[in-house]
């Protein structure tokens, strides 16, 4: 085939793809509001950082000790200080989940003793709660030089200064947005020409499966760029995640994984040829693996190693890895080079992969 042949047939089918887009105002749905919708629900629900803890507080003697850590507790934000006079009935309220921790300050023979109890039915809550007291805790020791051991311990740090968990997630949602978009718009769009009955037309024509792969690429692609360009503003301007590092590579590596995703729902669609089980089969295979085992929410690092083994066969580990460098720290040439030819290999096997059974069904 000619190359203005190719280009004739390959505008001739975007267009017809575009104009179905415009009638069909699921894939705008699914392009441009869905991915705004995950990223405002996700970004002000889902947080690992620790708030309204109840904390209740026992102090049996006159310290000074105790005074200015309940004091620096009561005006902190992340507790909801409760003070007790006595033991007993601090205890009692820990029973009744009233309180979910409990700090005792005793005196006797000894000295001061100091003891944090707390409740461990949310084990994730429970240690989160347990490090915020601990940390504020020393914080006040350390401020009033109630600890003199000669060595100073002076934490920075680095990259997340507020430790504030969104910087961290809001880049994870990137990969669960583009992995829905990218391959649940593309999985239906074969599998509805075979439903509507419009495949025979396209299989009678000359058009080249090149042309008609591509066809069916770049509308949805140009579409989820748009939606992922206002995840980034969302990010950025809503939420102030930082961009210390490149806006290229970010673009580079969200274009990437965009048709990685893109070129697998056209297997998917080509494969099944019916939009039901291409939905259901792209759920399993994309948005699974994309929140399970990216990093996203759980630590890959304290996986079982062939979990961990296993995650990292998949692309959505690189592209979290990458937005995570783009995002918050910049650098990390070497380990940015490397995430991104995995990006596009695994983009180009997805394609070759579809242009394969897209070849076959065309010549079928």
């Amino acid at each position: 085939m000619k190359h203005s042949e190719f280009l004739t047939h390959l505008w001739a089918l975007s267009a017809k793809e575009c104009r179905q887009i415009a009638r069909d105002k699921s894939a705008l749905l699914l392009g441009i509001v869905l991915p705004v919708v995950l990223i405002i629900l996700f970004g002000y629900g889902l947080t690992f950082d620790v708030k309204n803890v109840r904390l209740g507080i026992v102090s049996t003697g006159e310290s000074a000790m105790a005074s200015l850590v309940s004091e620096s507790l009561s005006a902190n934000d992340v507790f909801d200080v409760h003070f007790f006079t006595a033991r007993k009935p601090a205890m009692q309220a820990l029973e009744r989940f009233e309180i979910e921790a409990l700090l005792v300050f005793e005196q006797n023979a000894g000295g001061s003793a100091v003891q944090l109890l707390v409740d461990g039915i949310d084990a994730p809550r429970a240690t989160m709660a347990a490090n915020a007291v601990n940390g504020a805790f020393a914080a006040v020791l350390a401020a009033h030089g109630f600890q003199n051991s000669g060595i100073e311990v002076v934490p920075r740090v680095w990259f997340n200064e507020s430790v504030q968990s969104r910087w961290y997630l809001v880049p994870g949602l990137f990969v669960v947005v583009l992995t829905i978009t990218g391959c649940m718009m593309t999985s239906l769009v074969i599998a509805r020409e075979w439903e509507r009955g419009t495949m025979e037309a396209m299989i009678a024509t000359p058009i080249s499966p090149l042309a008609f792969l591509a066809s069916k690429t770049l509308p949805y692609f140009l579409l989820g760029m748009i939606g992922w360009g206002l995840c980034l503003c969302a990010a950025v301007f809503l939420y102030g995640v930082p961009l210390r590092g490149s806006l290229t590579v970010i673009f580079a590596s969200s274009a990437l994984y965009l048709l990685m995703g893109l070129g697998l729902g056209l297997v998917i669609s080509s494969v099944t040829r019916s939009q039901f089980l291409a939905s259901q089969i792209t759920v399993l295979v994309s948005f699974l693996p994309a929140v399970l085992l990216s990093g996203f929410i759980f630590d890959l690092r304290t996986a079982p190693g062939w979990a961990e083994s296993f995650a990292y066969l998949l692309p959505p580990a690189y592209f979290l890895e990458v937005l995570k460098i783009g995002f918050l720290t910049g650098g990390m040439h070497s380990i940015v080079l490397r995430d991104l030819l995995i990006l596009l290999v695994f983009a180009l096997a997805a394609f070759v992969v579809a242009y394969r059974h897209c070849r076959k069904r065309l010549r079928q």
